[in-house]
């Protein structure tokens, strides 16, 4: 039996479709009800047995000792209390149980970070949250210091540090308006404006080409 918290639209058994035991029970949860409308659609011809709940990982709907394995990728840190979502996941583990956790370091991605906040979102009203503000929740510098209050193993499976090198700029620009913490700056704004911001931005990105930007993720196994 497993559990994925914050399943999103269910792109990780979609990936791995064909590794799929048909014998296993999994519990694919999220907190949007739009996520698992999506992610009903998107497993719909992967073997296996697929039920969906809406969860909040702070209260998790099962009893204790319900699951083999629990995953959580890339979701932790945007749980108010990280330290209440991992006592849940501890409760409704079996005691043989396995949870695995990916997160990202808090140098991930700052490079675009750090473009977006100079070149855009600096002209525009708003609330720009920055990716390594967000993780600080549970990232890989500090994720194991929340694990081991729940669990007595924990272990940071780390692959190189690496660099993403971008050589062209409207595929840069167009990954950053797609961006949730970009919407939340334009909400309130007029297109047209935005329009000259993001046109001059494109413009600078394509001044400082190639931009290199730093990848930093890893998965946490605790048990």
């Amino acid at each position: 039996k497993v559990l994925e918290l914050g399943t999103g639209s269910a792109k990780l058994w979609q990936v791995n479709r064909g590794r799929v035991p048909t014998s296993w029970q999994v519990v694919l949860s999220d907190i949007s009800q739009g996520m698992l409308n999506d992610a009903r659609t998107n497993v719909a011809d992967v073997s296996g047995t697929f039920s969906f709940y809406r969860v909040d990982a702070q209260a998790i709907p099962f009893e204790d000792s319900s699951f083999d394995l629990v995953i959580a990728n890339h979701m932790l840190y945007h749980v108010p209390d990280v330290d209440k979502a991992v006592a849940e996941i501890r409760r409704v583990l079996k005691p043989t149980g396995r949870f695995y956790a990916a997160t990202g370091g808090l140098k991930h991605m700052q490079e675009l970070d750090n473009f977006v906040a100079t070149y855009m979102a600096s002209q525009l009203p708003g609330v720009f949250e920055r990716m390594d503000t967000i993780t600080q929740q549970f990232a890989l510098e500090n994720g194991a210091e929340k694990l081991t209050k729940h669990f007595a193993n924990v272990k940071c499976h780390l692959p190189p540090e690496s660099h993403l090198h971008v050589t062209e700029a409207d595929p840069f620009i167009a990954y950053i308006l797609s961006m949730a913490r970009w919407s939340m700056l334009v909400e309130q704004v007029s297109k047209e404006y935005v329009d000259e911001v993001v046109s001059d931005a494109r413009k600078i990105a394509k001044d400082n080409l190639p931009i290199q930007i730093t990848t930093s993720a890893g998965l946490f196994e605790a048990y």
